[in-house]
């Protein structure tokens, strides 16, 4: 069944994309960021008159209708999987060619193929049942077999969009980034991404969310983050400064959002960086002077962070905004992170995980499963006090404890140096080799 959920939060603005309940193509549909969602999410303190509205938050349309699915549906979906496939391999063929013309004339026939497939209909998601087509590992994250191909679609397009830009052909450029922010867009709305995002920011109270989509909301912010970005830049130069604004302040919100920018943070923090550029330009010829000074502020301040030389006109811009602007304390945005991680969310992630010994007399038996330790995070990235917040077998929980001790994560910064973490979690899983443990993605029972 759907779920919804409806909650206060202090910022006025309603969602910002209006989507057809039919195909994500639909001629009528439009990216419009006519709203300033995402750059009241991020620059809180430039929105003076902030009323309390009712946000709605929804969770993922897969499998919410009380039909059951159709097998024959299905079955489609699976003959056209072989299609899309096929298109992706001629795309990435063309690409390694430098046929990049040709590439394009591709990409159309595929989406055309897209938009009469099952891939992006409402109605079969509502119907889907992920368990009949199985579930697969994509980048490392367990995808059922839809999100893999609405992920392959955003590939695709991206493929594209990259090929547009080596022709150096703006208009290109921009119809393929558009394009992929329509697609990106069907995502958010049917598969629970917006619910996602208002974890992260704190204001939804359903923290234990199960969606079929949710790993591919993961996946999806990272291109969303490269269209945004694009067409910040392709407004600006058509001095277009709201659009610029609001884009630019998509593009921020969405590199933050990717595990990706953690895991590369030099090249994530430049693409922030440059959105902050041409975010706090834009507001400076708009003459929004907090958006300007704050925005300057920023890059200023994460340029040192990765040690890049600001540009002068950026400390210019930003002493011509503060003579116009009085700066008030914000603590929520650091320079390593951006605006959207909180305290209470540190980012962390595994450098090193050492295997467990499997205990004999399970292996023996074939029993399978998984243990979820807890633990605090030495400034070193080092567990202590570990223990065993659930598992499928308490026969298991030593093993996990002994090889967790020999873990090693990169821990949160704060100020630029490395903190401790209380409450860190970490799954270890134990498979035995066989049939049904090769299948990617597969998971122990219990362990979903």
């Amino acid at each position: 069944m759907l779920k919804k959920f409806s909650l206060s939060l202090l910022l006025c603005f309603t969602l910002p994309y209006i989507l057809s309940e039919n195909d994500v193509t639909d001629s009528n549909f439009e990216v419009s960021l006519s709203e300033n969602f995402y750059t009241q999410i991020q620059f809180p303190q430039c929105s003076p008159n902030l009323d309390s509205l009712k946000i709605e938050f929804e969770g993922d349309y897969a499998s919410t209708s009380q039909d059951a699915g159709n097998k024959n549906d299905h079955k489609l979906l699976e003959n056209q999987s072989k299609t899309l496939r096929d298109f992706q391999k001629k795309i990435i063929d063309l690409k390694k060619k430098n046929e990049h013309e040709r590439l394009l004339e591709v990409s159309d026939q595929a989406l055309a193929f897209v938009n009469d497939s099952h891939i992006f209909r409402v109605r079969f998601l509502k119907q889907y049942d992920p368990n009949l087509l199985g579930f697969f590992s994509l980048r490392g994250y367990r995808m059922d077999f839809l999100s893999a191909l609405q992920f392959t679609t955003l590939s695709i397009i991206n493929l594209s969009f990259e090929a547009a830009k080596i022709l150096q052909n703006e208009e290109l450029t921009k119809k393929w980034a558009r394009t992929g922010l329509k697609f990106n867009r069907w995502i958010h709305k049917h598969r629970g991404c917006f619910t996602k995002l208002g974890n992260r920011l704190n204001v939804s109270a359903q923290k234990e969310l199960t969606i079929v989509g949710g790993n591919l909301c993961h996946l999806n912010t990272l291109f969303e983050s490269i269209f945004a970005e694009s067409l910040a830049l392709a407004y600006m130069n058509d001095l277009e400064f709201d659009d610029a604004i609001n884009f630019a302040s998509l593009s921020l919100t969405a590199i933050q959002i990717t595990p990706e920018s953690q895991r590369a943070f030099k090249s994530a923090a430049m693409q922030r960086l440059n959105n902050l550029a041409r975010l706090a330009y834009s507001a400076n010829q708009n003459k929004n002077w907090c958006l300007s000074y704050e925005a300057f502020d920023r890059a200023l301040k994460l340029a040192k962070e990765v040690g890049v030389e600001p540009l002068k006109v950026w400390k210019n811009l930003k002493s011509e905004a503060a003579e116009n602007y009085l700066p008030t304390n914000e603590s929520q945005w650091t320079a390593r992170y951006g605006m959207l991680s909180k305290a209470e969310q540190p980012i962390y992630f595994p450098v090193k995980q050492v295997p467990p010994k499997y205990p004999s007399q399970l292996l023996s038996r074939g029993i399978e499963g998984c243990v979820m330790l807890r633990f605090d995070l030495t400034v070193e990235g080092k567990p202590q006090n570990i223990e065993v917040d659930w598992s499928t077998n308490k026969r298991l929980n030593r093993s996990a404890i002994r090889a967790a001790n020999q873990f090693l994560f990169s821990p949160p910064y704060n100020g630029g140096k490395p903190s401790s973490v209380e409450n860190a979690k970490t799954v270890i899983v134990y498979k035995i080799d066989s049939k049904k443990s090769r299948v990617p993605g597969y998971l122990p029972p219990g362990c979903e």
